[in-house]
């Protein structure tokens, strides 16, 4: 199935493109929607998704027979079976979706292809009325090569034998997963932290830059985070900062990011200066 830009350009509200994620504005085209439909049910990576870096298979794919394709808005099902499987309806049109109606395509979709998890309704708006999260840009400039103090890559760090505790106190996601990799002998990329009292109480990372779909170098979405204990103490703003500064050394271009509203790494990353560009509800 192709899918005509004419229809589906004019009601793209927010750079999101089913089974990639966010993509740079700039990088919003008919070739990208094309790449991810002919990858759709085989379980390979395009050599642009962030998601590889930690698989090698595809886990969301798009459900191409199911797609609703008019002149005025487009649906694009997609199916993650991590979990025991989760539809997802990425709606696109310049109005917000009729809730109960999606929901019963959701509902047959789960049910058709045995998705124990059910569906959830993917819609954009250019407001952050009713929204969850706030998609959002860095353009990277050499501003950002300042060096910052207190910020030390994991394997250089004094605290450097604390991290899977740190990990374990963050939380069963991201930190944990990625000590699990690294004792597996993984190296996905650098990790920055930073130490007090003796242990790590942040973290950054796994750092990398990849092509995006228009070739521009990325810096993709990494694990971040400050214990509880001592947030509010800047901690998180050199973190942040630091992670800029390697990105630039390393070639990025830009990093593409989603926050949930009314977070505190959402008002981090606006007073960082961050440019909004469209936000994603959920139902």
């Amino acid at each position: 199935m192709r899918l005509r830009w004419d229809w589906l350009g004019p009601v793209m509200r927010a750079p999101y493109v089913p089974a990639l994620g966010p993509v740079h504005p700039g990088a919003v085209s008919a070739e990208v929607f094309e790449d991810v439909l002919a990858v759709a049910d085989s379980g390979r990576f395009l050599p642009y998704d962030k998601d590889r870096r930690w698989s090698a298979t595809k886990d969301e794919r798009v459900l191409v027979d199911a797609i609703v394709h008019q002149p005025d808005f487009t649906i694009v099902p997609t199916m993650s079976v991590r979990g025991g499987g989760l539809i997802k309806l990425h709606h696109y049109a310049r109005h917000d979706p009729a809730l109960a109606e999606l929901g019963k395509l959701g509902q047959a979709l789960a049910h058709e292809h045995g998705a124990e998890a059910g569906h959830r309704i993917i819609w954009f708006s250019e407001r952050p009325d009713h929204a969850r999260t706030r998609l959002m840009v860095k353009t990277f400039t050499d501003a950002d090569e300042q060096a910052v103090a207190g910020v030390d890559e994991l394997e250089d760090s004094a605290g450097a034998d604390t991290f899977g505790a740190f990990a374990d106190e963050i939380g069963p996601e991201g930190f944990q997963f990625l000590c699990q990799r690294m004792k597996a002998g993984h190296r996905d990329g650098p990790v920055l932290v930073t130490v007090a009292d003796g242990r790590i109480i942040g973290a950054v990372g796994p750092l990398s830059v990849l092509p995006g779909p228009d070739r521009r170098m990325i810096q993709p979405p990494a694990y971040f985070a400050v214990h509880p204990a001592y947030r509010g103490r800047g901690h998180g703003r050199r973190l942040w900062r630091a992670s800029m500064a390697w990105g630039w050394r390393s070639g990025a271009e830009a990093k593409v990011l989603q926050a949930s509203i009314g977070s505190a790494a959402e008002r981090l990353y606006r007073t960082e200066g961050l440019e909004t560009v469209g936000f994603l509800c959920q139902g």
